[in-house]
Parts: structure tokens; sequence; C-alpha cells
């Protein structure tokens, strides 16, 4: 009989003890996005000409964003919206199209990146615009506005 117990009890402490996928995946996502807007704001500080162009920072930027991005399609688990996220749940409705702009995004960073890594600062001007258009264009659609 106690061998049913302890059974029972070990079941239920390990069903309790298991991750939440989605708590999970919400919460490197936010680490994720924080970590994309802390790179942006530093190479938009360069471009606007508020800091002086640092190439090595700049490209460093560049590919902490691509690392940042590389998987982020599986931090979108179904039901991983809700409480605290800012994910509008229409983006699982409508995941072609979330998909597509993902992928809009990564082709965008590639690009700012072969930019960054040639110098010109023309060209990486336009990349960095073509990064935020990105960004932007699935934020509206599928970002929760806060304050």
């Amino acid at each position: 009989m106690s061998i049913k117990f302890f059974a029972a009890g070990l079941a239920t402490c390990l069903i309790f003890a298991q991750p939440s996928v989605a708590n999970d995946a919400f919460e490197e996502r936010e680490e994720r996005m924080k970590s994309l807007g802390s790179e942006a704001k530093t190479m938009a500080s360069m471009v606007k000409g508020r800091s002086e162009f640092d190439a090595d920072q700049f490209s460093f930027s560049a590919e902490s964003m691509a690392d940042a991005m590389v998987g982020m399609l599986d931090l979108f688990p179904p039901g991983s919206h809700g409480g605290d996220s800012a994910a509008k749940a229409k983006i699982w409705d409508n995941w072609a199209d979330f998909s597509a702009k993902n992928q809009a995004a990564v082709d965008a960073v590639a690009g700012l990146m072969d930019a960054a890594d040639e110098g010109n600062e023309k060209a990486i001007k336009k990349a960095f615009g073509m990064v935020g258009k990105s960004c932007s264009s699935c934020h509206k659609a599928y970002r929760i506005k806060r304050d």
C-alpha cells in the first residue's frame, strides 16, 4: 500500500515539476526581444550620429541580433500568449504570415551584417532601416501595444 502512495506522490511531484513549455518559451522570447532592442538602440545611436560610429561594436551588435533571431519561431508555441506576453493570439491563426515576417527580419539582419562587414556607411544606414521596417511590420500586426 505504501508503494502505491509513494508512486502516486512521485508522479504528482514530477507532473508539477515539469516546466511549462509555453512559459519557458515566453521567458526566452522576452530575453531575446530585449536583447534585440538593446542592440538596435546601440546601432541607432551610431547611425543617427548621436554617438561615434564604432565599426567593431556595430558588427558585434548586428551579429548579436542575428544570434537572437536563430530559432525565434520555436519560441512561439501555441498557448504562449496571454498573461504578461505581448504576443497577440492571432499569431497562431496567421502562422504563415507571421513566419514570413520573421523570415523578412532574419534576411534584413543578414543584410545588415553584410553591410557592417563592408563598412559602407550608406549601405549600413539602408540596411539598418530595413531591419527597423521588418521589426515594425511584425510588431504592428502581432504585438500588443503597451504603455
